[in-house]
């Protein structure tokens, strides 16, 4: 079993009166970030860290709040970072949505973000050790290590790790806090910044998700291009509903295929809405989004028929080139896929009339090896028409 260890840190406040101004501003977003690694990468990965703080803080704690508004210092502690062999997984909430009567409060807000943030990491790795920094009185953290603990108790039923292994105030920690804090300069209406886009890339490579509550998909972060040739608004809203739609309907499901497909489309998706809604994603780099979330090596023949079929099966639709997979958002892509397709198509029906013809010609007719019903559709494409 894959030695899994993620070290987590937030970003916001719990404040949700968004009329305040001065030093109990309220933020609009809450973050919750999780570094996420191989045990056996922990040593690799601190040591970069301590590389970073040595390098851009003096040796003092790395915290984005001392970067600030230093954009061209966060975007270069964010390239030094990206050395670390470690992935990013993120929870951002809109406080603002959360409109219930009931989480006007502090306590119930917690207690939301608890079973908010449990179900989502659980989702993602349900064989997780998780390590927070040091609690202090009346945080989210405090009140998380509690809610894990009394909901992921170890039993001869429960064949899952998910759990906290301990407390540490050390440099994974604190990435993890700085990678929220950057986050938040992504979608936070306080500290928003027209570097996010930037901030993105540079993190994309280690973004396993950022799962967003309420899980709305009518903005996105990445600029649409102008409707042309190249974007297509409803051929874009096609594509993003249809994604998520097998996302809310497959999201929970344990079969080991399917997490595959959800994990994959789910990646797409992400890249599509907030990166580069004409960017193809290679295979190999949606292969190995796989294996980071699950720890297993996929190959080029299940990813193909496993996941990316089975998408297309259900209905999803993703264009294909020889630049890899995306989710369409115009006509050159929905071209793209089909191009692709007949030059895969088109030889091997050839091959197959060749044969047909070849073995029903030597025997005079009397072997058609596609007279079979099963085959009654390549028949009247290679043979009828």
């Amino acid at each position: 079993m894959q030695q899994t260890v993620a070290f987590l840190s937030e970003w916001g406040n719990d404040n949700l009166d968004f009329s305040k101004r001065g030093p109990e501003i309220s933020t609009t977003h809450f973050i919750i970030t999780a570094i996420i690694l191989d045990k056996k990468d922990v040593p690799a990965a601190k040591q970069v860290i301590e590389t970073v703080r040595n390098r851009h803080f003096s040796g003092d704690v790395l915290d984005s709040n001392l970067t600030a508004n230093n954009h061209e210092k966060r975007k270069m502690i964010l390239e030094d970072l990206d050395e670390a062999p470690f992935n990013v997984f993120s929870v951002v909430v809109d406080k603002r949505q959360l409109i219930g009567e009931g989480l006007r409060y502090k306590g119930s807000f917690y207690k939301f973000l608890h079973s908010l943030a449990d179900r989502e990491l659980f989702r993602l790795l349900p064989n997780l050790d998780l390590v927070c920094g040091p609690i202090g009185e009346d945080t989210f953290m405090k009140g998380f290590v509690k809610y894990v603990e009394q909901n992921h108790i170890s039993n001869l039923f429960n064949e899952s790790t998910f759990g906290f292994a301990g407390i540490e105030n050390d440099g994974l920690v604190q990435a993890a806090g700085y990678i929220a804090g950057t986050l938040a300069r992504c979608y936070d209406e306080t500290v928003i910044t027209d570097q996010r886009g930037e901030f993105i890339e540079l993190l994309r490579r280690k973004l396993l998700s950022i799962q967003f509550f309420p899980d709305t998909f009518g903005t996105s972060m990445a600029p649409a291009p102008s409707t042309g040739e190249n974007f297509n608004e409803t051929l874009a809203t096609l594509s993003t509903n249809l994604a998520n739609d097998f996302l809310h309907r497959k999201s929970m499901s344990l079969v080991p295929q399917v997490k595959d497909q959800v994990s994959s489309l789910g990646y797409l998706l992400f890249h599509f809405r907030h990166i580069n809604p004409t960017r193809y994603i290679t295979s190999f780099e949606l292969m190995e989004h796989i294996r980071a979330r699950t720890g297993k090596k996929v190959s080029l023949h299940y990813f193909q028929t496993k996941v990316i079929a089975q998408l297309r099966d259900a209905g999803v639709l993703i264009a294909s080139s020889s630049r890899g997979y995306k989710l369409p958002a115009s006509e050159a892509d929905l071209y793209d896929f089909i191009s692709h397709s007949n030059t895969i198509i088109s030889p091997m029906l050839s091959r197959i009339k060749r044969f047909r013809d070849q073995v029903h010609t030597a025997t005079s007719g009397q072997i058609d090896i596609l007279a079979h019903d099963e085959y009654s559709l390549i028949r009247k494409v290679v043979v009828e028409f």
